[in-house]
C-alpha cells in the first residue's frame, strides 16, 4: 500500500479514524455504497490488533489467532466475515484454514479437545463428564439461542428496545446480567466441567466469575456453531482485503497520518485536523479509536454533555497482555497441543486471573499459527506466540519484560518440554507495546470489559452526543474480538446509510456489486 503525505482531496462524504478491523468494515461497505470515503491510519499499516510483523523469515500476527465465520454456516447469523468479504468482492483475496480442534485445554493430569463443531463438542465434553451430559447440551442450546436472539437484537433501533419485546427475545433478557460462572452453575455440578466450559474466558479478558454470560455464548459459538479459522498468510491478509475493499470503490486510505482534531460546529462533526495540518472537511466522521481519547482528546470534553464524561469516568477498560515471539527448531509431531493451546496451572480460574494483576501470569494460551500454516516460518522451525492477560501499571514494563517472557516460556514447557534449549528468536510484546502500536488507553486489548454491565445498554452507544460522530469497534456495541467488531462496521454503515434492517443494507450491497 503507497504513502501520501496528504490525502488526495480536501473533502469526503465519511471520514474514519483508525484502520481497525471495525473501522476498516464499515469504511469498505460505506464506500461500497458510493459513498467517498478516507480511512486515516496513524501506523505504517492497515488492522489495528489485526496487524502482522516481519523479524527476517518469521512472520507473526501481533494479537488475532483465530475467527470464526469465514465460511457460510447453518445457523441464524453465521458466517459473517464470509459474507462481508464476498459482498464487498474481495473474498478470494483470503485464504482461511479451517481449525479443528478449536483448542486444547490443558489442565493439571488432563488435555481436552474442543472440537469446532457444535455436536462434537457436547459429545468430546459430555465423554469426559458423563454423568454431566444432560446439563452440557442444555448450556450449548442456550448459547446457541444467544447467538441467534443477540443478531436479531441488531435490528432493533436501540438495545434497550429488547426490553419492550420479551416474547422475541427470553433468552437475552434472563441472563442479560448473568456471569458465565452463575448460568455454569445451574447448569453442572463438577467444578472440573465449570472450568472446563470456560476456557476460553482469555478471548474476552475476564474470568468466568466476571464475563457476560451473554457475550461468551456468542463468542463461543462463532467458533464451534461456525468453525474456528485461521488466516493463510497471516491476518494481515484479512485486513488489506478490507483495505483494497475501500480503494477500489473510490475511497482512500491514508496511513502514517495521525489526527490531531475531530473538529466541532455548532455541536455537529465537520472533519478533522491532521497532525501536518491538513483540514479535511466531512459531513460524517466515524472513530476506530480509543473512545476516551476520541471524546476527551480529537473533539474535547467541553463540546459534549458532562454526563457523557462522567459516563466515560465510570466505564472500566480491559486488562492488557504480555505477549512472547518465538521461532523453534523443536519437533511438534505428536505432541499433545493444538493450534491454540490453554495452559492453567490449576482448576481455578478466578486464581488465574488474580496473577494477571501481579504481572507474572500464571498461564498463557500457546499458539502454533506454524501447525496451520507453515510458510509463516522456514522449514524445520515453527512460530510459537505465548500470550497472557496483565495489567498495564503491573510491572515497569522495560526492565521485567524479558523475566517475564521466560516465565510464559517455563508454563509452556508444561506442554513442550526442551522448548527454550530450541528457542531461535525471541521478541517480547508488552502493554507499552500495545499502546504504542494502537494508542488504546493502557493497552486494553478488549476495549471496556466485556462484564455484564458493559455489555448492550450498558456499553457505549455508537452514536455520541455529537451529532454526525459515531463509534466503531470495540469501544463500542457489541464488544471486543474480531466478529465483535466486524459486527459493529456493519451496524455502523447500516446506521449511516438509513436502512432499519441489516439485511437492506446487504441487499443494497449487492445491488451495486451486481
Amino acid at each position: 500500500m503507497r504513502f501520501h503525505g496528504e490525502s488526495r482531496r480536501d473533502r469526503y462524504d465519511a471520514v474514519v479514524v483508525g484502520s481497525g478491523i471495525g473501522g476498516l468494515t464499515a469504511a469498505a461497505l460505506l464506500a461500497r455504497s458510493g459513498r467517498e470515503v478516507l480511512v486515516v491510519e496513524r501506523h505504517d499499516r492497515v488492522g489495528g490488533y489485526a496487524h502482522s510483523f516481519r523479524r527476517g523469515r518469521y512472520a507473526f500476527d501481533s494479537s488475532v489467532h483465530l475467527v470464526g465465520g469465514c465460511e457460510p454456516s447453518a445457523y441464524e447469523g453465521g458466517g459473517l466475515i464470509h459474507r462481508l468479504l464476498r459482498e464487498l468482492g474481495v473474498r478470494d483475496r483470503v485464504e482461511f484454514q479451517r481449525i479443528d480442534p478449536c483448542y486444547a485445554a490443558a489442565y493439571p493430569g488432563t488435555v481436552l479437545h474442543a472440537p469446532s463443531d457444535l455436536d462434537d463438542f457436547i459429545r468430546v465434553h459430555s465423554n469426559a463428564f458423563p454423568d454431566e451430559a444432560k446439563g452440557i447440551e442444555r448450556i450449548v442450546h442456550e448459547c446457541l439461542n444467544i447467538r441467534q436472539e443477540t443478531r436479531r437484537a441488531a435490528e432493533l433501533t436501540s438495545p434497550t428496545d429488547v426490553v419492550r419485546s420479551p416474547d422475541r427475545f427470553p433468552t437475552l433478557l434472563r441472563y442479560r446480567r448473568a456471569t458465565l460462572a452463575a448460568v455454569l452453575d445451574d447448569h453442572v455440578q463438577s467444578p472440573k466441567l465449570k472450568a472446563m466450559l470456560g476456557t476460553l474466558w482469555p478471548y474476552l479478558g475476564l474470568p468466568p466469575s466476571r464475563v457476560s454470560f451473554l457475550y461468551f455464548a456468542t463468542m463461543l459459538m462463532t467458533y464451534i456453531a461456525d468453525g474456528a479459522y485461521y488466516c493463510r498468510g497471516s491476518f494481515q491478509r484479512f485486513a488489506d482485503a478490507l483495505a483494497d475493499a475501500v480503494t477500489e470503490n473510490g475511497g482512500e486510505v491514508l496511513l502514517r497520518s495521525p489526527v490531531r482534531r475531530i473538529t466541532v460546529t455548532a455541536g455537529r462533526a465537520g472533519g478533522i485536523v491532521l497532525e501536518n495540518g491538513q483540514r479535511i472537511e466531512s459531513d460524517l466522521v466515524l472513530s476506530n479509536a480509543d473512545a476516551n481519547q476520541t471524546i476527551r482528546d480529537l473533539v474535547g470534553p467541553q463540546e459534549v454533555p458532562a454526563d457523557y464524561i462522567e459516563r466515560l469516568d465510570h466505564m472500566k477498560p480491559s486488562l492488557s497482555a504480555i505477549v512472547a515471539y518465538i521461532a523453534s527448531d523443536l519437533p511438534l509431531q505428536r505432541r499433545d497441543i493444538a493450534h491454540e493451546t490453554f495452559i492453567f496451572p490449576s482448576w481455578d480460574h478466578d486464581e488465574a486471573f488474580a496473577t494477571c494483576a501481579t504481572g507474572e501470569p500464571s498461564w498463557a494460551s500457546l499458539t502454533v499459527p506454524t501447525l496451520a500454516d507453515p510458510g509463516l516460518a522456514p522449514s524445520g522451525e515453527h512460530l510459537l506466540v505465548l500470550t497472557s492477560l496483565v495489567r498495564h501499571d503491573a510491572l515497569r514494563w522495560r526492565g521485567a519484560k524479558q523475566a517475564v517472557a521466560r516465565g510464559l516460556i517455563r508454563i509452556a514447557e508444561r506442554q513442550l518440554p526442551g522448548l527454550e534449549r530450541s528457542i531461535r528468536f525471541l521478541d517480547v510484546g508488552t502493554p507499552r507495546t500495545m499502546e504504542r502500536y494502537t494508542r488504546n488507553s493502557d493497552g486494553a486489548i478488549y476495549g471496556w470489559e466485556v462484564s455484564p454491565a458493559q455489555v448492550g445498554p450498558g456499553r457505549l452507544a455508537m452514536k455520541t452526543p455529537i451529532e454526525q460522530l459515531y463509534l466503531v469497534g470495540h469501544w463500542t456495541h457489541p464488544g471486543g474480538g474480531v466478529n465483535g467488531v466486524v459486527w459493529s462496521g456493519v451496524q455502523a454503515a447500516r446506521t449511516v446509510l438509513g436502512f432499519e434492517h441489516e439485511s437492506q443494507l446487504w441487499d443494497s450491497i449487492g445491488a451495486t456489486r451486481r
